[in-house]
């Protein structure tokens, strides 16, 4: 376990942010987004449990200033926030983390499977639920398990939905309507909601933008309540949600321990909890709880250091996102490619070598892929990056002559010589070929 009850009375402080870091931010956040063409960027800080940062960058939509308050789509960081509520219910004697969800309702896809009768709260708030992401992952777009609930882990949205059913037909009431009562409005977070915006509120809302900074052609009204996605609120919002989680004011004592406490292992290293996941090997003995979110246009992340009470949120209304977020990580965090490491590296970020322009050189073009889009690769002040109309902008740093990681994921690019042709491989964590591209 890595938080005990004796957490809150330790004297010990841990810097967390470095010096000045809120003019770090200002000099920064701006040359990010013109360099990943992200049109608004939320950052929002707390410092030894106060917030003493909250500040919008950009616009929000284009030609529209982005105001303080800009309501921003916060993806799966939704998951975290809905748990809260979920405990809440555990804390007050109304739910029970154990007991099976087919006492009060069954997914129809999975009504005739055994399995069904297993499934707990504790295995959607820990993606042990044996479901992938979603349903539509499936060949045949149906639900089904892929393994027993409660073996091990296996991140899904269909898992929190599978919650929100059940939880709907005990309560006889809207999940946003419980979240509300129970998180919203006791922490004050005046313009979270689950759900679509007031009109008079829809100027705030910042809309979502692809890789080439273009509008994404998609409808931004969310039609539907999902427990694990879609939750609107402010940068402030946020940061009231994650400093009451810090201060124990919406879950407390055991069932806050029970909420950190690993509950199944993502890799090696990285556990998920309830609701969050929770790594605890950082080198200055503080551990994190954390959710990222992703969606069309939307890059999400919150970080909190529970034992000093420290934590940063970042919103951005762009696929390119994630490299902005890990920058910002990096730069003003004393630590801060230790936490990218934790979070995001199954295994060690590589050292950084040194690759001639000239080698470089021959890596640049315009890639064809196995998946129907273009890759292009371009040099740009002695670093390679690609731009797509649908892969984000990355800045490719050279772990070998012909091997190329970015930063904010495990993941590799690799370009092979072949028959006078060069052809660029883009692999997995653990180097499996996930698509690949002949250069034009």
């Amino acid at each position: 376990m890595v938080a005990c009850s004796n957490e809150q009375k330790s004297n010990s402080k841990i810097a967390i942010f470095k010096p000045n870091y809120k003019k770090t931010l200002d000099s920064i956040v701006p040359k990010l987004m013109a360099e990943y063409l992200a049109p608004a960027v939320g950052v929002g800080i707390i410092k030894d449990g106060k917030i003493e940062f909250v500040k919008v960058y950009g616009e929000n939509q284009k030609g529209h200033k982005a105001p303080q308050n800009t309501i921003f789509n916060i993806a799966s960081i939704t998951k975290p926030v809905v748990t809260a509520a979920i405990l809440k219910l555990v804390a007050h004697g109304d739910w029970d983390l154990d007991e099976p969800l087919f006492h009060y309702w069954t997914d129809p896809d999975v009504a005739d499977d055994a399995y069904a009768k297993l499934i707990t709260t504790r295995n959607c708030l820990s993606h042990t639920t044996g479901f992938k992401n979603w349903r539509w992952d499936e060949e045949d777009g149906k639900l089904k398990f892929n393994f027993k609930p409660g073996t091990k882990f296996q991140y899904s949205g269909e898992g929190m939905e599978y919650l929100r059913h059940a939880v709907e037909s005990k309560f006889k009431m809207g999940l946003e309507k419980i979240v509300d009562s129970l998180v919203f409005k006791p922490l004050k977070m005046k313009d979270a909601k689950m759900g679509w915006l007031a009109d008079k509120d829809t100027a705030r809302f910042a809309k979502w933008y692809d890789t080439r900074g273009n509008l994404h052609p998609i409808n931004y009204k969310i039609t539907r309540i999902n427990a694990a996605d879609d939750m609107l609120l402010t940068v402030n919002d946020l940061l009231l949600f994650g400093n009451a989680i810090m201060d124990r004011k919406v879950v407390d004592g055991e069932l806050y321990d029970e909420m950190v406490k690993p509950q199944s292992a993502i890799n090696g290293k990285l556990n998920q909890g309830l609701g969050w996941v929770v790594y605890d090997k950082l080198s200055n003995g503080e551990y994190i709880i954390n959710h990222d979110g992703g969606d069309p246009g939307v890059i999400t992340t919150m970080i909190l250091f529970p034992k000093n009470k420290n934590g940063i949120v970042i919103f951005i209304n762009s696929d390119n996102g994630a490299s902005i977020t890990n920058n910002i990580v990096k730069t003003i965090i004393n630590n801060g490619m230790e936490v990218i490491e934790g979070l995001h590296w199954d295994t060690k970020i590589p050292d950084v070598i040194e690759v001639n322009n000239s080698i470089l050189k021959k890596y640049v073009g315009t890639y064809n892929t196995n998946h129907n889009f273009p890759i292009e690769i371009y040099l740009e002040n002695g670093s390679l990056f690609t731009d797509s109309p649908v892969f984000p902008k990355v800045k490719l740093i050279p772990m070998a002559k012909d091997e190329f990681y970015p930063l904010p994921f495990e993941l590799y690019f690799k370009f092979i010589e072949e028959n006078n042709k060069m052809k660029l491989q883009f692999l997995s964590s653990d180097k499996k070929v996930e698509l690949e591209g002949l250069k034009e």
